[in-house]
């Protein structure tokens, strides 16, 4: 299963619009995973604040990733997104996802975005649906 993650963790962070945004995993287990949106001027809004954008695609690639953990592809079915604070300029943002359903067809998770200094930025839950198993995601 090491050997998977480790694939994984290469083919989330080289793809296109993953490695566009400098999206970087920081942990990821089964059921789990932890995502840093890099401080970039490129991921801010003409406020100067993160993107809410580029926060929804921070949880969508936590999500994402933790779904594809236990070896299964899977989409996105539907998501909810509250922006609590915004990102500030310079500090780098954080997704922690929350298992809180792994079922045959679908999977639910809550994420967390925090900023550097454990800031609660905004709060998620996505729902995951499985279009197959194992494929070439994690071979």
């Amino acid at each position: 299963m090491a050997d998977a993650l480790t694939y994984l963790r290469h083919k989330q962070e080289s793809n296109g619009f993953n490695e566009l945004l400098g999206l970087r995993i920081l942990h990821i287990r089964p059921g789990y995973a932890e995502i840093e949106l890099p401080a970039n001027p490129a991921n801010l809004n003409p406020l100067g604040n993160a993107h809410g954008g580029a926060i929804y695609a921070l949880c969508d690639v936590a999500a994402g990733t933790a779904a594809a953990s236990y070896g299964r592809v899977g989409v996105t079915l539907n998501a909810s997104i509250n922006y609590l604070r915004p990102g500030k300029e310079g500090k780098a943002l954080v997704a922690k996802t929350r298992e809180i359903k792994n079922g045959r067809t679908t999977a639910v998770y809550g994420i967390d975005v925090t900023d550097e200094d454990g800031t609660l930025v905004a709060d998620a839950t996505f729902t995951m649906y499985y279009v197959g198993d194992s494929a070439d995601l994690l071979k």
